[in-house]
């Protein structure tokens, strides 16, 4: 500090040698560089570390949920499928913990390896800005500071000493700016260690939490084998719990079929309807025509049959020419044989039809809605921070060994974690199950489907339209306490694998 405190109140004479000046701005423009990339490189660091951090979050949330289910199970129901399903929640959270963690400390690492080369460089500045000022500080010495007014009037001219002005204010401000430096290169190096020290710490603290979690994850393992072995031994009790918990997992996809199959057939009813009216409007098109064809050959009929009486009159004048008597008789009975003129009345208008209003959902769904068919890898997560605990399609339980088959996914959250539209969409469908709360299906083009299950609350409504990442609701706990998310994909009729489609 007492270096800092000389820095400040030193005065350089302002006729000191040329070389110093030109070593200056070279220390200058060397030192801006390196802050500017330090400081992108320390964001992008924490940016990064603040995501795994985040996630980590969740992670512990989760762990401490499953923690209070297993000690809230009854010792009667210790070793039961509630406790094994606990057990086993509990360890895909770990797993996930222990992967996270592990991507978690590469970071630091790489934040250490970037902050001892950030350290080293810094030094190297401090050191190249310390030897310039303490050639400074002995120019000073050997030549005293109050030459700098006698320095100028020593010029052999006017325009010499005008030149040694600019040149020494030149040079001053120069040493004035590495005196800054040299300070905020100290201050760096400061910051530099303690960042280091920080994240050393960070680390350490890591590494004992990997550890922790390891030993947990092994005594969780163990638990998961005595709740199985004891199962096992009672059989009538494995198959009845058995039985239970696979009916609860059909209760939920009957009812989500159903209501699958109940919109595709609202969709099939529409479509038809519409099929019907658009041949109704056809039919009804092609008898206007034929009324209208009518309707002209009639006109075209009266018009040829007035045109051949009027030829039969042409013709009864020229014969009368020469019946000069009879004149005035032919004339009458041509009179009375002329036939009345006849007058075409018009068709009437055609009424006005008051056509049935279609909703062309299409058109509007394409506005909001993603194409699925080119949009696998691409859509977000419904809930963020989660753990997929169950996955789609058939899956040989080798605990149980026996075979689950789900028709979506199930995501670990804490409970109360929003639930989000991976698309926009239009709510068909809201229904409720006691044992998974609330479901929501949303339509989206081409036929496309997206199910959200295990809803707790709910923020939108039947036939509201909603856009990508809108909150449908928060998730809730399912009866057994478990809190996740069960999220399905279907084309028409036809389950699909939500992992094609989710990054």
């Amino acid at each position: 500090m007492a270096l800092f405190g000389c820095l400040r109140c030193l005065v350089v004479p302002l006729w000191l040698v040329g070389g110093l000046l030109v070593s200056f701005p070279l220390t200058i423009a060397e030192a801006a560089p390196s802050s500017s990339r330090h400081t992108a490189t320390i964001a992008r660091i924490s940016k990064e570390r603040a995501a795994v951090e985040a996630n980590l979050r969740s992670l512990k949330q989760q762990l401490q949920e499953y923690q209070t289910r297993l000690t809230q199970v009854s010792r009667k129901e210790a070793q039961s499928f509630k406790a094994l399903e606990a057990i086993r929640g509990k360890i895909t959270v770990l797993e996930k913990m222990i992967t996270d963690n592990q991507r978690y400390l590469a970071e630091l690492d790489a934040d250490i390896d970037h902050l001892q080369n950030e350290l080293e460089g810094n030094r190297q500045v401090y050191g190249q800005l310390s030897d310039d000022f303490r050639r400074t500080a002995i120019s000073v010495y050997k030549y005293g500071g109050n030459r700098d007014v006698e320095h100028i009037f020593g010029a052999s001219s006017v325009n010499d000493a005008l030149v040694r002005a600019q040149y020494m204010g030149f040079f001053t401000r120069a040493v004035s700016h590495n005196v800054n430096e040299l300070q905020a290169a100290a201050v760096r190096l400061e910051e530099n260690r303690e960042a280091l020290e920080q994240t050393y710490e960070q680390k350490m603290a890591m590494v004992k939490e990997q550890e922790r979690q390891l030993q947990q994850w092994s005594a969780s393992k163990k638990e998961k084998e005595q709740v199985l072995v004891t199962l096992k031994k009672n059989k009538q009790e494995y198959s009845k719990q058995l039985s239970i918990a696979q009916k609860k997992r059909q209760q939920l996809q009957a009812r989500i079929e159903g209501l699958i199959i109940a919109e595709q057939r609202a969709i099939e009813a529409e479509m038809e309807r519409q099929r019907k009216l658009a041949e109704a409007r056809r039919v009804a098109a092609e008898k206007r025509a034929r009324e209208r064809a009518e309707a002209e050959r009639r006109a075209a009929a009266q018009r040829e049959a007035e045109r051949l009486a009027a030829e039969r009159q042409a013709k009864a004048r020229a014969a009368a020419e020469g019946k000069k008597a009879s004149r005035s008789k032919q004339e009458k009975e041509e009179v009375a044989l002329k036939p009345a003129p006849s007058v075409t009345k018009p068709l009437p208008a055609e009424p006005q039809r008051r056509e049935e209003p279609i909703v062309e959902e299409a058109d509007e769904l394409a506005a909001i809605s993603v194409n699925f068919d080119k949009a696998y890898g691409s859509l977000p997560l419904p809930v963020q921070g989660g753990v997929v605990t169950r996955r789609f399609g058939s899956v040989h339980d080798k605990d149980l060994n026996i075979v689950t088959t789900s028709n979506g996914i199930d995501i670990s959250v804490p409970a109360g974690t929003p639930v989000r539209a991976v698309s926009g969409g239009k709510v068909v469908q809201i229904a409720f199950l006691p044992t998974f709360g609330n479901i929501v299906i949303l339509r989206h083009t081409n036929s496309y489907l997206t199910v959200y299950a295990n809803l707790g609350s709910l923020q939108v409504a039947k036939n509201e339209v909603v856009k990508s990442q809108q909150q449908l609701g928060v998730v809730g706990k399912s009866s057994d306490g478990a809190s996740m998310l069960h999220f399905e994909i279907w084309k028409g009729r036809t389950k699909q694998n939500p992992a094609k489609w989710l990054r």
